[in-house]
């Protein structure tokens, strides 16, 4: 008996088709659904990156206005420079964010951080994007923007405290470049 299922077990395997496989049309399908997959996720990815970079500046931002607003409290007038900050967060930024003659992050890479230097402008540890502190009546603001080569593809950060109601706000912007759109405070 168990020669004639071996029989019929080799009868079977020899009757099969060599030819069965996926037709045309259904290789077709899977290269247009991974098409139209890839079509979607890709830009997501692309963005995400940008994204991230963007928290480095949103998390600057908001240490540097709680510190403006802890320098206000206890001074009674905005800070003016990085070092008023100095007092209450740590301001540290890439010395120069210059290689070859242009703005370029990646000379921060080897470029030792520098601490406050009484100006208004630096830029951030990773030299990605340029750090601005600014006044206008009643309201300190804060920006970074990004610089160099990713000035044109990068998201920045502003950030402001009101000085009459305390009111503290960090916002991410949305659109790419070294554009700020008017925040109210």
């Amino acid at each position: 008996m168990a020669v004639k299922v071996k029989q019929r077990l080799i009868q079977y395997l020899l009757s099969r088709k060599e030819d069965e496989g996926f037709t045309l049309v259904e290789l077709i399908v899977v290269v247009m659904i991974i098409g139209i997959l890839s079509s979607i996720a890709i830009p997501s990815f692309m963005n995400a990156g940008d994204k991230a970079k963007q928290q480095e500046a949103a998390v600057l931002i908001s240490s540097y206005i709680k510190a403006v607003q802890a320098f206000f409290i206890i001074y009674n007038t905005p800070p003016l420079t990085d070092t008023d900050l100095s007092e209450f967060v740590s301001v540290k930024g890439c010395a120069s964010n210059v290689a070859n003659g242009q703005r370029n992050p990646v000379a921060c890479k080897t470029a030792p951080l520098s601490g406050p230097t009484g100006t208004r402008y630096w830029n951030s540890p990773s030299g990605i994007f340029n750090i601005a502190l600014g006044q206008k009546t009643g309201i300190t603001y804060m920006t970074a923007l990004p610089a160099g080569e990713y000035s044109d593809y990068g998201y920045g950060v502003t950030g402001c405290f009101n000085h009459a109601t305390g009111n503290t706000k960090v916002v991410l912007l949305k659109q790419k470049g070294r554009e700020v759109p008017e925040q109210d405070c």
